[in-house]
């Protein structure tokens, strides 16, 4: 595909594409596409208190587990979900949330995967699902691990929005 054809598309979505071009040193492409196309389902949850947003795409489904069938696995909690043996991680504990005195008996569970791996992840409440639109944090917050961007609800409220893929690598990192 030409550069013509990729241009008269995107400024067909009101977008931009600026080309800089040094001898010597190749050529920079900046594709810039309006905020509102960045619009994704996601599946809104709480923890410690706060509501944060997970991409829908990357739930495989969720689940109520009995806090009595977890089991330890190599210093990591695990349950047996369908026949397949899920790591279990608490959301307070993985971005250090406050975290409740007493486990509950019954358990909210999202499970998340990234590629073929899987991941249950703990939340106090399962909410709606909704669309969101993805704002970018800014360099003040710096990099905030297990976190991808923010939305802006409705009443005006700003919810962070979960990186499942990070989240998984924060897991299993804590695990070690």
């Amino acid at each position: 595909v030409g550069m013509d054809v990729v241009r008269t598309n995107i400024k067909n979505l009101k977008g931009s594409v600026n080309i800089d071009s040094e001898v010597g040193k190749g050529s920079r492409f900046t594709l810039t596409l309006p905020l509102t196309l960045a619009i994704i389902d996601a599946l809104m949850i709480k923890s410690s208190g706060e509501t944060f947003a997970i991409p829908l795409d990357a739930v495989s489904e969720t689940t109520k587990i009995e806090a009595e069938r977890l089991t330890d696995v190599n210093n990591r909690k695990a349950v047996t979900l369908r026949g397949e043996v899920l790591g279990i991680v608490f959301l307070s504990e993985l971005l250090e949330l406050p975290t409740p005195d007493e486990i509950p008996e019954i358990l909210s569970v999202v499970v998340i995967h990234d590629n073929e791996r899987r991941l249950g992840i703990v939340v106090d409440r399962l909410l709606e699902r909704q669309e969101i639109v993805i704002k970018p944090l800014g360099s003040y917050l710096g990099d905030l691990k297990g976190i991808s961007g923010a939305t802006i609800m409705g009443d005006g409220s700003v919810v962070l929005i979960l990186d499942p893929h990070e989240v998984y690598l924060m897991a299993t990192s804590k695990a070690i």
